[in-house]
């Protein structure tokens, strides 16, 4: 077997397929309260259906993690979507095109802890990376794309290394297509 049919292939899409800085907060704007509501509501029916839960915060808090995994785990990589990714006619795959695993999108999920920050790291990588994936996609290997999307080709996935913060990370990526003429337009007049 040669290195070539080892190396594993995946999508790549056009620039404006990928869903960017304008929308992508508004995708999380939508999703969060959604989510922080649905979980509110499990709890309260909890605290009024089952004797004894809201002397426990324990339960509380548990009732709260199934929610928001069930909404951003399991919700997200279905066909159905979160309510912020219909609004916005987003849906998320991973580097080969496809619903991405539950493993990389509870990775994904785990950057709701960074808190208000992981929106001005969004800000700062979507802007200067090729596919616009944020460093939370960079981490789990997905893309965030327009619903009807369709792949525009295909390359071979690599592993990029990056620093940020002083940190070194690697993160899997596709890289593939021609470069945009108008990019290279613009660098030539200044």
């Amino acid at each position: 077997m040669s290195a070539d049919q080892a190396t594993p292939t995946g999508v790549y899409y056009r620039r404006e397929d990928y869903v960017g800085v304008a929308r992508r907060p508004l995708i999380d704007l939508i999703d969060v309260p959604v989510a922080f509501g649905l979980s509110a509501l499990v709890v309260v029916v909890a605290w009024t259906v089952l004797p004894g839960v809201e002397a426990s915060p324990g339960i509380a808090l548990l009732l709260c993690g199934v929610v928001c995994f069930t909404y951003f785990v399991l919700l997200k990589r279905s066909r159905f979507r979160t309510l912020g990714y219909i609004v916005l006619g987003a849906q998320i795959v991973d580097l080969k095109g496809g619903p991405p695993s539950i493993l990389s999108l509870l990775g994904r999920l785990f950057f709701a802890f960074v808190g208000p920050l992981n929106f001005l790291i969004d800000l700062f990588w979507l802007t200067g990376d090729a596919n616009r994936q944020a460093i939370r996609d960079k981490f789990a290997g997905t893309y965030v794309v327009r619903l009807h999307a369709t792949p525009a080709g295909a390359g071979p996935i690599r592993v990029r290394t990056y620093m940020f913060w002083g940190m070194t990370f690697l993160f899997r990526e596709v890289r593939g297509g021609a470069p945009d003429k108008r990019i290279g337009v613009i660098r030539a007049r200044r």
